[in-house]
């Protein structure tokens, strides 16, 4: 007999379990429905013996009084019941472009005194960069204080136009172009101040400058973050919330069937997923925390082309592959002094070449290694395997196209070389580390699509290329809404705001 609840979600990663939290704070009885085992989603922490390892967190940006996550983590309890450790230097470039190491520190004036004595000649557009990057995220912090006060709005509307005049001037402006005007053909400086761009996308001349901006003045006003313990504790608190607040939350269940009356979402059919039981919850609100093309296969045939009509021309973003390894003495016994270490290879000279990291997995050329990013956790107090083995992760771009039509001992071979490869890379950079190596594996994007069931392993929502894109909660079918990186941008901090706008927008409709 089908049970009722004020809302059901799709998914227990973060979008989702965010949306759940604060609809159930909020009141209502909620059900959460996950495919997998285990809660989080992509916010998990797993063991392969003695070694804990983080499934996807490096940092999280922010946390300072203007975040605009910090509403959600404050009505959650977040911010008291979870500790973030600051990771300090924010991170350290490695390019045979310098003369040495570039480290970006947490605070815009370190920031700017270090970029200005590490580029001298670039000074001045230095300086405009970051006042711009600055100047962006206040619009936008000031924005979202205020998003729900219409009565603000009217009273301050004739000086709208100068408050917003940073989103005005780069509404239309791509990452690629401001840097050109900036810098001009100095590609040195366009790598050390993005060298994190692999995280957002792999195209500088089709993202919008603005996506850029807000998470990097976000990183330097509030620093970079780690959650003590591993993104898993966010996971289960907010797993704890919902059931505190009299909410479910279920594993091994899936969900095939989002029931409709009408164009109205009414609930959904799931599945278990070990014994094949069939079960009907019955709800007037369904957060999906998935990408929308994996809900339109759970809505009637008559109804898939209307919800996908609102993300039509949307590219879905990137994807990665993640290496982890479980190392037997401490990072810094070989030389490393940062947290976390970007390492550009020498093939990589312009910003525009990102466009081709994506694809070097797929090439297996002996003299052109992939960037990527080198975490430490042994750096900081991560709560992490205190007593070793201790934890180190790389991440670089990655695409399903790479895995494609292999057979599963073709992509081990694939995997195994390419492991070889990079530890050989970090070893070269940090010598002596490839010895301490007493564990590893390899995640590709193949890897997330099977696991996280979005499609071509994205891990980022929806391509960060579309100028006029606003976040978008709502869809086409009255109380579905998109709770997930899809609802408006990637990362943490993304599907933490994509759940909290879906949150909001089923409560208004609620009133």
């Amino acid at each position: 007999m089908p049970r009722n609840f004020d809302a059901v979600a799709i998914g227990s990663g973060l979008g989702g379990l965010t949306a759940a939290a604060l609809f159930a704070r909020a009141g209502h009885k909620v059900l959460v429905l996950e495919r997998n085992q285990g809660f989080g989603g992509a916010a998990t922490v797993y063991h392969h013996g003695a070694l804990a390892i983080e499934a996807s967190l490096h940092e999280i940006d922010g946390l300072d009084a203007s975040d605009p996550k910090a509403p959600i983590l404050r009505a959650l309890g977040i911010d008291r019941d979870i500790s973030f450790v600051d990771v300090g230097d924010l991170h350290e470039v490695r390019s045979p472009l310098f003369e040495k190491p570039f480290v970006m520190p947490h605070g815009f004036d370190a920031a700017l005194a270090a970029s200005k004595a590490h580029f001298p000649q670039q000074a001045r557009g230095i300086e405009q960069y970051f006042e711009r990057i600055d100047a962006v995220r206040q619009a936008v912090a000031m924005m979202s204080e205020h998003q729900d006060d219409r009565s603000w709005w009217l009273w301050n509307a004739p000086t709208l136009p100068w408050r917003l005049w940073p989103l005005i001037r780069d509404r239309h402006a791509t990452f690629g172009e401001v840097f050109g005007r900036l810098f001009g053909d100095n590609e040195a400086v366009k790598l050390a101040l993005a060298s994190n761009l692999g995280y957002y996308t792999d195209d500088a001349d089709t993202m919008p400058f603005i996506h850029f901006a807000v998470p990097q003045a976000s990183y330097l006003t509030g620093g970079g973050h780690y959650i003590r313990g591993g993104s898993q504790v966010l996971s289960d608190r907010l797993v704890a919330i919902i059931r505190e607040a009299g909410g479910m939350v279920e594993a091994g269940r899936e969900v095939e069937t989002i029931l409709l009356d009408g164009n109205r979402a009414r609930g959904v059919r799931h599945r278990a997923r070990k014994t094949g039981e069939v079960e009907e919850e019955l709800a007037p609100i369904v957060f999906g925390n998935a990408a929308p093309d994996v809900l339109a296969t759970m809505l009637p045939d008559d109804k898939r082309a209307t919800f996908m009509s609102r993300y039509q021309g949307r590219r879905r973003s990137i994807s990665l592959w993640t290496m982890s390894l479980g190392l037997n003495r401490h990072s810094h016994d070989f030389g490393v002094r940062r947290y976390s270490t970007s390492i550009l290879p020498s093939w990589l000279t312009t910003l525009s070449g990102f466009r081709d990291a994506a694809a070097v997995l797929g090439e297996d050329k002996e003299d052109r290694i992939t960037p990527y990013g080198f975490v430490a956790y042994d750096q900081i107090d991560s709560g992490l395997n205190p007593d070793g083995p201790y934890l180190a992760a790389l991440v670089g771009l990655d695409r399903v196209q790479n895995w494609t039509g292999l057979t599963p001992e073709a992509k081990h071979a694939r995997k195994e070389r390419w492991m070889d490869r990079i530890v050989a890379d970090l070893d070269r950079q940090f010598p002596g580390i490839a010895g301490a190596i007493i564990h590893r594996e390899m995640s590709t994007s193949e890897t997330f699509q099977q696991y996280l069931n979005t499609p071509g392993g994205s891990l980022y929502g929806f391509a960060p290329e579309s100028r006029g894109f606003m976040p978008l909660a709502a869809t086409a079918i009255d109380g579905l809404y998109l709770a997930s990186a899809f609802t408006g941008g990637g990362g943490f901090t993304g599907a933490i705001l994509g759940g909290g706008w879906a949150a909001r927008a089923a409560m208004r409709a609620d009133v």
